[in-house]
């Protein structure tokens, strides 16, 4: 039977009502990421978080032992449909141009939980 793995990264926050990232078998789930450094910096733009919530998943999917070439789904939520045009630069320098295949996505727009966030991206990665 498969046992669930909980994946976090060191110094993370104990204790929370759910798990940043959750490995089961060869897949790994992926709690949505924002734009927030570990120091608590939020880039005032939507590039900035963007990028910011893909370098937060991608280290958790780093400490699983895998890469962004293992995503296989990304979900994005975004606050403002203004701002799609900004996240999806952002999300190409990532997911575009040179990778084979990019992960399967859907973007919808979404009122925050906090209204500092900009956008909320969760992965499913295949390990």
């Amino acid at each position: 039977m498969k046992q669930k793995e909980k994946i976090t990264l060191p110094g993370a926050e104990t204790g929370l009502c759910y798990s940043p990232a959750i490995r089961y078998g060869d897949t790994l789930y992926v709690a949505g990421q924002v734009g927030e450094d570990d120091q608590g910096h939020i880039p005032a733009d939507i590039q900035g978080q963007t990028a910011l919530a893909i370098e937060n998943a991608k280290r958790l999917i780093e400490a699983a032992g895998g890469s962004l070439d293992n995503v296989l789904m990304c979900r994005c939520f975004l606050q403002k449909q203004e701002d799609f045009a900004g996240m999806n630069e952002a999300y190409a320098r990532y997911f575009g141009g040179s990778h084979n295949v990019a992960p399967a996505r859907y973007t919808v727009i979404a009122p925050p939980v906090d209204n500092k966030y900009l956008v909320e991206i969760a992965m499913i990665a295949g390990l």
